[in-house]
């Protein structure tokens, strides 16, 4: 620091500046400068949203350096374009800059923003003394090895600025931004001034990290909620238009396109036989509307003020031939530089299309249609987010689709003879049972059947151990008791056995030999008892409800996280207090209410970690520094029986939770735990598997400072018993066939 100091000095003299500024007394003490660096880096972090903290970082640099203008660029190597992402304006009558510029715009500085360099001009007005002096300082210090120079006068100049500061941030990953520092006016940047944004920028470049993994988050989320709806909507109607209309319109407003439209696909556009559903004769007559059905099939939504394209939508075009002949996914960000396009396709010009994704809707090696995806006002450059969800939609609408066709045979079947009606319930019974299992394919987990592999596995060998420890300790007792008769009938052994028998202690192997043996079984016991309860928690043979010991269960899970309740480093163990009812056995799923006790005993333990390492609780209750040691990590656990119920709570003396997190902590993805430790999943299964499998209750009681109870309720057994759910089932299902319509037939 004295060194720097000493050189600002001697730009000082050089350069005839006036005398320091507040900011560069900042920037030149490390106690300030570090203060000032934490200011700036909090309020950049109180978002998770990566528009507002780039914002935030370019007012917040703009307004520290008094800059004309700041502004975020983003590189992207594979386009060679830079996008301006956001900006700080602070002069009047600067234009924007927003959007995208390809790398030529930037002159010799392209191929600096395309290493990731630094770039600093100072514009035209600095003597060449002064700007050789800057440069050998910067030169001379280790972390500006990097250190590009450019002039106004021999390279074009940085979004219209006369001298800029290009400062880097980039990530492990490959991304490179710039937060680009902008005068109107010739400036002599400092070095303090550098090396400052330089500490800004690596802590910028975690949180852009951190907004990017919560952008991803938000993106799943959205997926997951748009694919939800389909299928809630397949469930609600089997009526096909009903659901491409609506599904192709959330999939254009969740992308921010212009056009999406669903092609049908028709038999004579599939060159391959095996695609497509094809009608034996027989079924010709009674499927006349399943042909008219397949044949033609247009459903589009547009944007205003883009019209709708059916009339000229070419079911033969070229984009529509290649997806059919290959079933791949087709992405142009630019239709003008598509060779498979002719420059003057009538539809591609008449619908403005300026960039398409087109995806094809099949499954099981059956093209069902072909979505198509386009965008009219603006060149787009499809996004890896863009194509996920596109295809997580069309695999759904596949789905969907097809179920349409079984249901639309179905009724044209029931049609013809009313004396099959018996038979067309038990059609569309399997059709339900079908898609539940179709959905639910994707998502099923095969943790139970890895516990209980790896438990069968532990089994045989300890097995083993354990049935030969048995006949061990009869050997070892038999030559204990002959060691016993020659020392009776041998009382004076051989010089050489006395000394042996001394030196090995034989007194003490034949006290400690019995203790040892028993050791060994209790080891092996414990074992044995580990695997019992891995077996008993993953309950993979007992898919149907069934009478369970509720306590069993839960001292099973409390055995398998046994390594994060006893004490362990830094860490104080959590005492757990036990409070068992005399509960009777529950009808329920024992594998599933397992996995709630494990997500809340988990989260009641993720809780405690504060308290553990030795942190005060923030309780009102604890004003002192005794308190710390008189407050123990503690997980209590209640049962007790409701007249028909049962009620098991589970609380811990953790910091508690706010009122509003109580209020979304039951949301899949809602999560209080630091990025990248929680999913946000944990609770809202276990609000399903209680709520809508067991038909009970889930609730939290919890208060800052005063530590977080869960209680779940379940009935001793179902409240509808299988003949009265499967009446249910029959009106459900003849509700179903009197409202539902067929689809529609051209």
């Amino acid at each position: 620091m004295e060194l720097t100091t000493s050189w600002l000095h001697r730009l000082s003299s050089i350069f005839a500046i006036s005398p320091q500024t507040q900011l560069m007394n900042q920037l030149s003490h490390p106690d300030k400068q570090s203060a000032l660096l934490r200011k700036i880096i909090d309020r950049i972090r109180n978002s998770l949203e990566l528009k507002v903290v780039l914002q935030t970082a370019v007012d917040e640099v703009a307004s520290l350096l008094n800059l004309d203008r700041c502004s975020f660029l983003w590189y992207y190597s594979d386009t060679q374009r830079v996008q301006v992402v956001c900006e700080c304006i602070c002069g009047e009558g600067s234009p924007s800059s927003v959007g995208y510029h390809p790398l030529e715009s930037f002159g010799n500085n392209g191929t600096a923003i395309a290493q990731g360099s630094l770039i600093v001009n100072y514009g035209q007005q600095v003597n060449s003394a002064g700007l050789l002096s800057v440069t050998r300082l910067l030169s001379g210090m280790a972390k500006y090895s990097q250190f590009t120079r450019t002039h106004q006068a021999e390279n074009k100049s940085v979004l219209g600025s006369v001298s800029n500061l290009l400062i880097p941030v980039k990530s492990k990953s490959g991304w490179i931004g710039f937060i680009a520092c902008l005068c109107d006016h010739p400036r002599r940047w400092k070095s303090g001034e550098i090396e400052f944004l330089e500490s800004l920028a690596q802590q910028l470049e975690i949180a852009i990290r951190q907004a990017q993994l919560y952008e991803q988050t938000q993106k799943q989320a959205q997926r997951e909620q748009l694919v939800n709806q389909i299928t809630s909507q397949t469930r609600q109607s089997l009526n096909l238009e009903t659901i491409l209309s609506s599904a192709i319109a959330q999939l254009m407003e969740a992308l921010k396109a212009d056009r999406c439209l669903v092609h049908l696909v028709e038999h004579d556009e599939i060159e391959d036989g095996k695609s497509g559903y094809i009608l034996s004769e027989e079924e010709l007559e009674e499927a006349a509307k399943l042909v008219g059905f397949r044949r033609r099939h247009l459903f589009e939504v547009c944007r205003d003020p883009f019209p709708p394209s059916v009339e000229y939508f070419d079911t033969h075009g070229p984009i529509t031939n290649w997806v059919i002949q290959h079933r791949q996914q087709v992405v142009i960000s630019d239709v003008t530089q598509d060779p498979r396009i002719d420059s003057n396709n009538s539809e591609y010009e008449q619908a403005q299309i300026k960039s398409s994704l087109v995806v094809p809707v099949q499954a099981n090696n059956q093209l069902h249609a072909i979505l198509y995806l386009n965008q009219c006002s603006h060149t787009r450059y499809w996004s890896k987010n863009d194509l996920e969800l596109s295809q997580a939609v069309a695999d759904q609408l596949a789905i969907s689709i097809h179920q349409a066709y079984l249901y639309a045979r179905a009724k044209a079947a029931a049609a013809t003879a009313t004396a099959q009606a018996q038979q067309l319930a038990q059609l569309l019974e399997d059709l339900q049972q079908s898609q539940a299992q179709l959905i639910q394919t994707e998502k099923m987990s095969s943790l139970g059947q890895l516990v209980a592999g790896v438990a069968h596995e532990i089994n045989n060998p300890v097995n083993f151990i354990y049935g030969n420890l048995k006949y061990a300790n009869n050997y070892i007792e038999e030559l204990l008791d002959l060691v016993g008769l020659y020392q009776k009938y041998y009382p004076e052994p051989p010089p050489e056995i006395q000394e042996h028998s001394e030196t090995i202690d034989l007194e003490f192997l034949r006290d400690d030999l019995v203790k040892l043996l028993a050791s060994m079984k209790i080891g092996a016991d414990r074992i044995r008892q580990i695997v019992l309860s891995l077996r008993n928690f993953s309950r993979v043979d007992q898919a149907e409800m069934k009478l369970v010991d509720l306590h069993e269960g839960i001292d099973n899970t409390l055995l398998i996280l046994q390594n994060r309740l006893k004490c362990n480093g830094t860490l104080r163990a959590i005492e757990v207090v036990k409070d068992y009812g005399k509960l009777p056995p529950v009808e329920c799923y024992a594998g599933s209410l397992n996995q709630v006790f494990m997500n809340i005993i988990t989260n009641a333990i993720d809780a405690l970690e504060p308290l553990r390492n030795g942190e005060k609780p923030k309780g009102k209750e604890c004003q002192n520094d005794a308190c710390t040691e008189e407050v123990k990590p503690t997980i209590s656990i209640c049962t007790e029986i409701d007249n028909s119920h049962v009620r098991i709570r589970i609380a811990d003396n953790g910091p508690g939770i706010s009122e509003a997190a109580k209020g979304k902590l039951f949301d899949p993805f809602f999560t209080t735990k630091p990025v990248g430790k929680g999913t946000g999943l944990g609770l809202s299964i276990s609000y399903r598997i209680i709520v809508e499998k067991h038909k009970g209750n889930l609730s939290c009681i919890s208060e800052l400072g005063k530590g977080t109870e869960f209680q779940i309720e379940i009935p001793r057994s179902p409240a509808i018993s299988k003949n009265e759910e499967a009446g249910q089932k029959k009106e459900v299902l003849a509700a179903t066939m009197a409202s539902a319509s067929p689809p529609d037939s051209k």
